[in-house]
């Protein structure tokens, strides 16, 4: 039995009536007479009682009708999934995600992908950003939600939420002794504590930048894979970061923030942009719709005039 053969039986149990039946599956009547003709042949029962005003079904007929609608039913239902599956509504998503992302995007993100796509099955896979360069391209995560730009050849990044930068001081430093925003040249005194040099980031380089820009090199005494061990280090009393703004939602004592005066600093230098980055040659349907709906609630976001919540608890990990 064919597929054709198993819509005809179904649409003429349902019509008892092969020319209703024929209209309904958009044949003409005699193709479709002869398929149930051949249909009975080959399992050696007659399936239909016909006669020149009703058809109606065998005992036979029953029992092959309501098992064929029982398959059909459920080849529809196997076609829709492949097809949602094909289309990143169904199917799996291993996201990547450390540091101020966790306070920044991860919650919007996932929420706002959840009210569109329901059938997903997400894994939360918690690291430190440098990490998950090495884990995209070895394939142990779909996305990751990491600091920009990244400089890597396998890796496809989209931006999706900028925030400001800050200063991150001990609670000791004299800078708090006055308030408002700090310019990088007020730091030119302190040990910094900064993030560890790592392929394909900028973070190390946009210190100095910065520093150089205020006319000094940075006298870097501290370095740490991740904000929450930068800051962790900052309220030790041992050095000043600069950190995206979100880290302030760390709350961590013994450390206190200030907003950093971007005047005369080129935009790139002056906030930090965070992003979705995933593998550039094996992004699976579900990765693309997932960083679909990223990017749309991104451009939402800047036609109303907010930004992505940067809320988090005291608890979380940073980057």
């Amino acid at each position: 039995m064919n597929l054709r053969q198993m819509q005809y039986l179904v649409a003429v149990a349902e019509e008892l009536s092969f020319s209703r039946a024929a209209l309904r599956c958009n044949v003409s009547q005699p193709p479709l007479s002869r398929a149930i003709q051949d249909l009975e042949r080959e399992i050696d029962a007659r399936l239909f009682v016909r006669d020149k005003h009703s058809v109606a079904l065998t005992p036979a007929g029953r029992s092959l009708v309501d098992d064929v609608s029982l398959i059909l039913r459920q080849l529809g239902e196997s076609v829709n999934r492949a097809r949602q599956t094909a289309q990143g509504l169904r199917g799996s998503l291993s996201i990547g995600f450390g540091g101020s992302a966790v306070f920044a995007l991860l919650p919007a993100l996932v929420r706002g992908f959840r009210e569109k796509v329901s059938d997903v099955e997400i894994r939360f896979c918690p690291m430190p950003v440098p990490y998950q360069i090495e884990a995209l391209r070895n394939r142990e995560i779909d996305v990751g939600i990491l600091r920009l730009p990244v400089h890597d050849e396998v890796v496809e990044t989209r931006l999706v939420h900028r925030e400001p930068l800050i200063v991150a001081l001990p609670s000791h430093h004299p800078q708090l002794a006055q308030s408002g925003a700090l310019s990088v040249g007020e730091l030119a005194s302190s040990r910094f504590v900064t993030y560890l040099p790592s392929r394909g980031f900028n973070y190390h380089a946009d210190l100095h930048a910065l520093c150089r820009l205020a006319g000094f090199d940075p006298d870097i005494a501290h370095e740490a894979p991740t904000t929450e061990a930068v800051v962790g280090i900052v309220a030790c009393g041992e050095g000043v970061a600069i950190v995206p703004a979100s880290a302030e939602r760390l709350r961590m004592r013994g450390v206190s923030f200030r907003p950093l005066d971007v005047r005369g600093i080129p935009e790139h230098l002056g906030s930090v942009s965070f992003g979705l980055a995933w593998h550039r040659q094996y992004a699976s349907s579900t990765t693309n719709e997932f960083v679909a709906q990223a990017a749309l609630a991104s451009l939402e976001e800047k036609q109303v005039g907010v930004d992505f919540p940067a809320g988090g608890s005291d608890q979380t990990p940073a980057d």
